[in-house]
């Protein structure tokens, strides 16, 4: 690492308000081999908010601290220290600095909650700059690698909420639909995820790959996609996959 002290600085600082046997319990939970010092995410926000001492550096110079500590630290707290440093950030702007080094990033992932912690970010980076990121995105979508083909989908939403989608549906399910057939439970969730999201903006063209793909997508996948439908629809739209699957 090029940046050990301050790599030290942030661990010390998480170590000192998390627990070790939470830790332990994060990895297992997660499938991730990286270690963790067990600080909950209210309090990794806290401490994150109040500072570090490289942060008082330019934004190139603080990009590039946080970006040898996420390529280079074994503890996962560290890569969420950054991703919650930049959260704020890119609400208010994204600078030019931010896509090329982050989109490294995935590199290090291994688990389902860097997955989506990244992907929320990477989300307001498509946003800013959709040209550049979602030419990215697309390979990503065809990668065989788990977490850059569930990544390559995630990013295309806003998290989750009203205001979550921002791109059209004929962009987002040909990607979506790359992902389709694809067993892996971390990326039937997020299939089933991004289709319930995207249904709250365009329920009429959602629906309508929903019933053309009954037979197609995982029960996991379909049952998410539906969950925010009313009840009566809920019931019809299950009923088609039950009869799609005989």
């Amino acid at each position: 690492m090029k940046y050990p002290g301050y790599h030290a600085e942030v661990l010390d600082a998480l170590k000192a308000l998390g627990k070790p046997s939470f830790g332990h319990h994060m990895a297992r939970d997660r499938g991730s081999a990286m270690k963790y010092v067990g600080i909950r995410v209210p309090a990794l926000r806290r401490r994150v908010r109040e500072g570090f001492t490289f942060l008082k550096r330019e934004p190139e110079e603080v990009l590039d601290v946080w970006d040898d500590l996420w390529m280079g630290s074994e503890w996962g707290d560290v890569l969420f220290a950054a991703e919650e440093y930049y959260r704020p950030l890119v609400r208010r702007q994204v600078l030019p600095i931010y896509w090329p080094v982050m989109r490294h990033w995935i590199d290090r992932v291994d688990n389902w909650a860097h997955s989506d912690v990244l992907s929320w970010t990477y989300s307001r980076l498509l946003e800013a700059d959709p040209g550049t990121v979602m030419s990215q995105l697309r390979r990503w979508n065809t990668d065989d690698d788990l977490w850059r083909k569930r990544v390559s989908i995630v990013s295309l939403i806003h998290y989750t909420g009203k205001n979550a989608v921002f791109l059209p549906a004929d962009v987002v399910l040909p990607m979506v639909d790359r992902c389709a057939e694809d067993t892996r439970p971390p990326m039937q969730k997020a299939v089933g995820w991004v289709l319930r999201e995207m249904w709250r903006a365009y329920p009429a063209e959602i629906r309508a790959y929903l019933e053309a793909n009954a037979g197609r997508l995982a029960r996991s996948a379909y049952t998410r996609a539906i969950e925010r439908m009313e009840p009566g629809d809920r019931e019809e739209m299950r009923a088609l996959q039950a009869r799609a699957r005989d």
